[in-house]
């Protein structure tokens, strides 16, 4: 069962499939290196906006609990292309843990008051990336129980090989997950 393993074993078999996956897709012509398209562009504004996220968590890590653990969704249709999940896993390797999920339920402990993340982590919904404009908008919600859940509308620009927060992000109405319209 993978509640019996070390986030670190549970990392690299993560990171082992999913590049795999990415190697494999890759031979068919990957835009994962590119911040200007494609899955370069989504990953490396989905990098910023977890990267904003991790750094206004509180707490420092500790021997005991070394790193945040982070669950990823969707909160477009569909799921994240595995490219960026690869991309996004590897920029994380170290201070958080990054798992990307299918379904909300894989995050949320339904034993515990509040429905908590597992691992006291965050749940973090990540909208979709206009592939065209500069700058862009992205809807992104953070969930840490059923009283604690935030959502904000990020401005992003792009800056150099990477993408940047503009601004400070516009606190919103968390919207209802696409299942749930």
């Amino acid at each position: 069962m993978v509640e019996n393993r070390s986030r670190g074993a549970v990392r690299k078999l993560t990171v082992g499939a999913l590049t795999l996956v990415a190697v494999a897709a890759s031979a068919c012509g990957s835009s994962a290196d590119d911040p200007a398209a494609g899955d370069g562009r989504t990953a490396a504004v989905y990098e910023s906006i977890l990267d904003w996220l991790i750094q206004e968590e509180p707490g420092p890590a500790t021997a005991d609990d070394p790193e945040l653990t982070v669950f990823v969704a969707s909160r477009s249709e569909g799921q994240i292309d595995l490219d960026v999940q690869v991309a996004m896993v590897e920029a994380f390797d170290s201070g958080a843990f990054v798992r990307f999920i299918d379904e909300r339920s894989e995050a949320l402990d339904d034993d515990g008051d509040g429905k908590p993340v597992h691992d006291d982590g965050i749940l973090v919904g990540l909208g979709a990336v206009a592939q065209e404009g500069d700058p862009i908008e992205v809807y992104t919600d953070r969930y840490r129980n059923t009283d604690d859940v935030e959502a904000w509308l990020i401005t992003m620009r792009r800056s150099g090989d990477g993408w940047v927060i503009v601004g400070t992000p516009v606190a919103t109405d968390v919207r209802p997950l696409p299942a749930e319209t």
